[in-house]
């Protein structure tokens, strides 16, 4: 009987440990990124026309308009995300993800479930709630992986080293409104330093974000190249909402480092109730 198992069980046990995720690494936690906040005064916000002016003109006002909006606005969402990022120096596929997103009842915490519609390379479906899921007091990531171990459902560290070869952010730098803060602290201090250099494009229809007509800003003329090697930003947002729903980010020789577009996007739905639990992780 056990030569038959041994059998059975052999390319398990030869090939799964490279395809079944072993525990993460430690790594060393690295600087997180500025998260600017824009204190609201309640007055009422420009229409569009203004914002457009503002585009033009203050690119820096734009962006805290359109953050002040989200926060009075926007409870949470669900979308499609598509991105392409470069890791390591070497430019990924594209990845085409559905994407869940609750802010959380405190300030700072959120909760965020991702399925891989195509292009998964680590995980399948990944789902980080700010709070829950603790070891030794940091919130874990519950992960089904892609490969043999799609039949498991393991912890990681959201800063740890499988989510740094998945993506240029983590699931706490993940939002909507993170992408905002991230580009408006960009902005300021390049302002101060008097190397912001932002030329709007115009009203365009940004096919990657699902047609949506978008102000469309592209900064150019860094002073010095920002993470990662960027040295250009266009960005898109949406004239109706506000989102920043597509930003795509260069370096010196215009090659590309990261694109992130938005798309289908429903604010404030109704969550089904497994939704930011372990179930939607281990649902076939």
């Amino acid at each position: 009987m056990l030569r038959p198992l041994l059998i059975t069980l052999f390319p398990l046990l030869t090939v799964g440990p490279h395809l079944i995720p072993l525990p993460d690494a430690v790594v060393e936690d690295r600087a997180k990124p500025e998260l600017i906040t824009v204190e609201d005064t309640g007055k009422k916000l420009p229409e569009n026309a203004r914002m457009e002016v503002l585009a033009k003109e203050n690119p820096v006002a734009f962006l805290e308009n359109c953050l002040i909006r989200y926060d009075r606005e926007v409870k949470g969402y669900s979308l499609t995300m598509q991105k392409q990022e470069r890791l390591d120096g070497k430019l990924q596929k594209k990845e085409i993800i559905e994407v869940h997103y609750r802010e959380g009842p405190e300030k700072g915490g959120h909760s965020v479930f991702m399925r891989w519609l195509e292009g998964a390379r680590l995980a399948a479906r990944v789902l980080y709630v700010d709070g829950e899921n603790k070891e030794n007091g940091r919130s874990q990531m519950l992960v089904k992986p892609t490969g043999l171990g799609s039949f498991l459902t393991v912890e990681r560290d959201p800063e740890g080293a499988d989510a740094k070869r998945s993506g240029r952010y983590n699931l706490k730098e993940f939002g909507l409104k993170m992408g905002l803060q991230r580009t408006l602290a960009s902005f300021k201090d390049a302002q101060k330093e008097g190397a912001l250099h932002v030329e709007y494009l115009g009203r365009k229809k940004v096919p990657e974000a699902g047609g949506r007509e978008c102000f469309v800003l592209k900064r150019t003329r860094y002073k010095r190249p920002e993470a990662d090697g960027i040295t250009e930003q266009t960005l898109s947002v949406d004239t109706q909402t506000w989102l920043l729903v597509g930003t795509v980010l260069r370096g010196e020789e215009g090659q590309l480092i990261g694109a992130y577009y938005f798309r289908d996007i429903r604010l404030n739905p109704t969550f089904d109730k497994d939704q930011f639990t372990d179930k939607a992780v281990k649902a076939r």
